[in-house]
């Protein structure tokens, strides 16, 4: 089996605490990633619910009201309307070809 490399950026608190729950358990944080990309591939998607809409992300988060957040959302539309016109957003590949790759 080949493997990857993947960074990423996460809260070092949770991720502190994460480690310690998985060394608890007697996993390792890469085998813990290893685990959720390959229920990432059985499900097809996030193998768990997430749920939380953008106004209570948004709210807590940033204090955006509604009204703000609704202005982002038109922003970024705007936004990718013209990269797509230009030509400049790629298509993801189909779930089915990513698939053939393994």
């Amino acid at each position: 089996m080949s493997t990857t490399i993947i960074r990423a950026r996460v809260d070092s608190k949770h991720a502190r605490i994460a480690s310690e729950i998985l060394s608890a358990i007697g996993l390792k944080t890469s085998d813990a990633v290893s685990m959720l990309m390959a229920q990432i591939v059985a499900h097809r998607g996030i193998p768990f619910a997430v749920q939380e809409d953008g106004y209570a992300y948004a709210m807590r988060e940033y204090g955006a009201s509604p009204a703000e957040v609704d202005a982002a959302c038109e922003r970024m539309d705007r936004n990718i309307a013209r990269e797509r016109k230009a030509g400049t957003i790629k298509r993801i590949r189909k779930v089915e070809d990513l698939l053939d790759d393994c």
